[in-house]
């Protein structure tokens, strides 16, 4: 099923724990719901000011207590903390992660916000009217504002940020990557899987997601599905300089025996 992400606060969360339970543990999803609607802000602010979004960011961090991994990490260790639902439940998040659940906690507050990117980092954008604009660094939640001078005449706090706008749903198929790449390090093939199968149904005819799959598919012994999607990203990119493994591939697993799976 194709999602548009086009919606805000607790529904965006919502939807986004939704897409993950396909790959996680539908307790561990249901516990972080409970946990957010806990915690989060119970409805939208009738006055929004810097004074209520400061508090708000406060919240967020001293109260509910989010927070980068504390220590390096494992490899077996940096699943977790991509998960939002683990994010949630145990208040550590990957720096991705982190983005989106102030993200939604903000909008779900009442205030405008958006993702930018910022020299390569995501901050969260909130526009608190037209002439006042706010950054906020997820990985620490500290701030920057600017008063934009309506009348030419008005001084800013801060200098306008170079930020570059982002592409919302790009951003969450990264995290989905992670994710995907995280699983496969750990060996947890099916997860990972349905990980890319996620991804392709957002991105139908995508060549390397079919090639992705199809890596997987062989892994799984799915070999007639493997062939398919190796056949299809040789039709699609007959230039790679992967083809020729392709096609060894899809010789070796066509003198196997094909079975249902």
């Amino acid at each position: 099923m194709k999602f548009e992400l086009k919606q805000q606060g607790l529904a965006l969360l919502e939807l986004l724990l939704a897409i993950e339970q396909q790959w996680t543990d539908a307790a561990q999803i249901q516990q972080a719901k409970e946990s957010w609607l806990a915690m989060a802000p119970a409805c939208a602010e009738k006055t929004l000011t810097m004074n209520m979004l400061a508090r708000h960011v406060d919240n967020f961090y001293r109260d509910a207590f989010f927070t980068p991994p504390l220590k390096p990490l494992l490899i077996e260790e940096m699943h977790q903390p991509t998960l939002l639902s683990y994010a949630i439940n145990q208040r550590e998040a990957d720096p991705l992660v982190l983005v989106l659940l102030l993200l939604c906690w903000l909008q779900q507050a009442g205030f405008e916000s958006d993702i930018v990117r910022y020299k390569g980092e995501y901050l969260v954008q909130v526009h608190l009217s037209k002439a006042e604009k706010v950054w906020v660094d997820p990985y620490t939640g500290a701030w920057q504002c600017l008063l934009s001078p309506e009348n030419g005449l008005a001084l800013s706090l801060t200098q306008e940020l170079a930020t570059e706008d982002v592409n919302f749903p790009a951003f969450c198929a990264s995290l989905w990557q992670l994710q995907k790449q995280l699983l496969l390090a750990l060996g947890k093939r099916e997860q990972a899987m349905a990980v890319v199968q996620h991804l392709l149904e957002q991105k139908p005819g995508d060549p390397y997601l079919h090639r992705e799959r199809g890596l997987l598919s062989e892994l799984l012994d799915h070999w007639s599905l493997a062939i398919s999607d190796y056949q299809y990203f040789v039709e699609q990119k007959p230039d790679d300089p992967s083809n020729d493994h392709m096609k060894q591939q899809i010789r070796q697993l066509s003198s196997y025996p094909q079975w249902l799976h």
